[in-house]
């Protein structure tokens, strides 16, 4: 006689099927994530539970071809498939919800953690039509939760750790979805309040980079009916960091530094999205607002050149402060039904404004802020596919129109482009398919400091990118087990680079289009679910884009900055229920970058009343003068974490960095151009969540 199968095993393998069917809206549609015919990965609130991530940089290497560098709080660094430079605007837009997040400033992005998500979406690759300006290496998608119309649910966590040589790291997070009229109208709340924990030794005192995050969010769901519902969601996060994690000067965590470097800062964002059904096409409206402020104390070592040819070291200290506001409207259309053709069509409109300062030595001069550099951009944009037996093909485009000014300047530029979207997949069964996509991306110039630069210096070009790639998905065994992999070639234009000053004359470093870069990429996903138990994972990224160009910023070979040849991660995951009521489990992953380099060329011609200055770049004795190369090794990282689920409570312990990594995650910039940024040490802790 067969035995029934207990509950908990159903649910596991309800479980297990659910893992396979993850929907996502990265085509501005509710599609499955394996008939999605670009690459994209998809990462759930499960993921982020399971792995014991706070944010997606924790998991950065599981994702093929993603690589994110924080040099400060708010600082991020963002690479998408190595499209990624010190200067400029993003080169991955980054939403929460419909709301775009890009900073109109130089490389970056906001902070956001992982705090009562539904999932992240990751595109890979440019994504022109759908996303528009600043989606040349792709595109972050972080879902928030939504509200239950229908019934109350209460969630929360808290979470301890202890810092190899450190001080003690804490978290804690809560959640509550309320019904206020059930199956109409609904709030969901959540917060988390997290210190980071400190590891760096300064002059002034022990573990001096612990950094302070607060996060709060509100988000209503109004539906009265079937074909009409609108949301709407609030969300302050804030920072605050009392000196810096990079500036390593003897190969520990003792930092010699003169000035301390700390960074705070803050975010608004709000969303209000509607969304009508009719009958023909859904019409969606996404109102939304953004406001950011932020501070950043930078401090570096230089010498000064005394008579007799003796350098005396010191250090230089500023403070930069900034603050953002950014409006923006998108209305769309997305056709329903499920025939054959299918369309998008839609409009945008953004309004940016931006105000900045700068001062040196004593920083605790007061900063006044000036109005900066202001974008008025508009776009439409159209997408139709049309499927034919197994068969579709999808042709799309945007045309964009980007009015820039410069208060500092008193100078106004419009940069305009139209970046089409080619795609043409085959279905290979009901769970795979093979794709060909070739796309184009773009990011608008700007504008140098006034003043400082000779005729036709100020302003710098627009960048441009094809991207082409062959890839496929497929599932087999029952979907016990996934692949998906691709190849794909870059063909990048204009790049935008920044070129330090090659004399003592009062010039600073600018922007300049230094010349093209290509190459190859790959990609490979692997994920394994023998049984309903036991999961693993596998993922690999190779990237071999260069500059083939030469300019006073790059020579043909070069690199991109902070670009990794390799990443490669490998995970498993296994959960075992005792009985009805306990299931241990218990996760283990290994994540590895090869090593990369930051490029700053000229930085080393640098004199100073005649007299080279040392320690900027390397000079042979016959006096032939190098770059600066900032190297960064190859660097490995384990976790691990082990507990048990007792339904509507969970207990784990868990450790990061169980190796003790001290490698760089950053190889260095413009101004910290001898420092690197360094992982957090070996951390032991434990956590407890609960779900009602």
């Amino acid at each position: 006689m067969t035995a029934a199968m207990p509950a908990s095993a159903q649910e596991a393998d309800e479980e297990l099927k659910d893992r396979t069917e993850i929907v996502v809206t990265a085509q501005r549609r509710e599609e499955r994530l394996q008939d999605v015919p670009i690459a994209i990965s998809a990462v759930t609130a499960e993921d982020f539970e399971q792995r014991g991530a706070r944010r997606l940089q924790d998991l950065q290497f599981s994702i093929p071809g993603l690589n994110i560098v924080e040099t400060s709080p708010g600082s991020e660094r963002l690479q998408i498939r190595g499209i990624s430079q010190q200067a400029g605007l993003p080169t991955v837009a980054t939403y929460i919800d419909e709301m775009n997040m890009n900073p109109n400033a130089v490389t970056g992005g906001v902070d956001i953690r992982s705090v009562d998500l539904e999932r992240v979406e990751v595109l890979k690759g440019p994504q022109p039509t759908l996303y528009g300006e600043g989606s040349m290496g792709g595109t972050i998608r972080y879902i928030t939760a939504n509200p239950d119309l229908d019934d109350l649910a209460v969630r929360g966590s808290a979470e301890i750790g202890t810092i190899k040589n450190g001080n003690t790291a804490y978290r804690a997070e809560g959640a509550a979805s309320v019904p206020i009229a059930p199956g109409t109208f609904a709030v969901r709340v959540a917060g988390a309040y997290e210190y980071s924990g400190g590891y760096i030794d300064t002059p002034r005192g022990d573990d001096q980079n612990g950094t302070r995050y607060k996060t709060a969010r509100i988000k209503a769901l109004f539906k009265p009916s079937e074909t009409f519902n609108l949301s709407a969601m609030f969300m302050h996060h804030e920072w605050d960091q009392k000196d810096a994690s990079y500036g390593f000067a003897d190969g520990t965590y003792n930092v010699a530094g003169i000035f301390a470097q700390p960074a705070k800062g803050q975010y608004d964002v709000a969303n209000l999205v509607g969304t009508i059904d009719l009958g023909f096409a859904d019409f969606t409206s996404s109102t939304g607002y953004l406001s950011s402020k932020s501070r950043l104390d930078v401090s570096f070592p230089f010498a000064f050149p005394l008579p007799g040819g003796v350098l005396l070291p010191l250090g230089s200290s500023s403070r930069s402060a900034g603050e953002f506001e950014r409006w923006t409207q998108e209305f769309r259309l997305t056709s329903s039904g499920t025939g054959p053709f299918k369309w998008l069509l839609g409009a945008t409109y953004t309004d940016d404004k931006s105000k900045s300062g700068f001062s040196v030595l004593p920083v605790t001069t007061p900063i006044v802020l000036a109005p900066g550099q202001t974008s008025k951009a508009w776009a439409v944009y159209g997408e139709g596919s049309y499927t034919l037996g197994v068969a579709t093909l999808t042709l799309g485009g945007r045309y964009y129109s980007d009015k820039r000014s410069d208060a500092a300047r008193t100078t106004t530029n419009t940069f305009n482009t139209f970046n089409p979207r080619v795609n043409l997949s085959v279905e290979t069964g009901d769970n795979g398919l093979i794709y060909l996509n070739a796309s184009k991306g773009f990011r608008s110039g700007g504008f140098n400091t006034p003043g400082l630069f000779a005729p036709g210096e100020g302003t710098y070009a627009p960048e441009k990118l094809w991207t082409y790639e062959a890839g496929f998905k497929q599932q087999f065994l029952d979907r016990a087990l996934s692949l998906e992999g691709a190849v794909f070639y870059h063909d990048y234009n204009d790049i935008q680079s920044i070129l330090l000053p090659i004399d003592n004359s009062p010039r600073i470093g600018r922007t300049i289009n230094s010349g093209v870069a290509r190459g190859w990429g790959q990609e490979l996903s692997i994920v394994a679910r023998p049984d309903r138990a036991f999961t693993a994972t596998f993922a690999v990224g190779h990237n071999d884009l260069s500059y083939r160009s030469t300019s006073l910023a790059v020579r043909p070979g070069d690199r991109l900055d902070n670009v990794p040849t390799w990443t490669w991660s490998a995970a498993v995951d296994y959960r075992k229920p005792v009985n009805d009521k306990v299931t241990l489990f218990a996760n283990a992953s290994l994540a590895s970058t090869s090593g990369f380099t930051s490029t700053l060329r000229l930085f080393g011609d640098q004199t100073l009343n005649g007299v080279f200055v040392p320690g900027l770049s390397i000079v042979q004795r016959d006096g032939t003068r190098f770059p600066t190369v900032v190297r960064a090794l190859s660097r490995e990282i384990v976790n691990a974490r082990i507990g048990a689920d007792f339904g509507a409570i969970t207990a784990y312990v868990y450790g990061q960095n169980l190796t003790n990594n001290f490698d760089s995650v950053y190889a260095g910039g413009v101004i910290q151009a001898s420092q690197g940024a360094r992982p957090r040490p070996r951390t032991f802790g434990a956590g407890l969540s609960f779900n009602f």
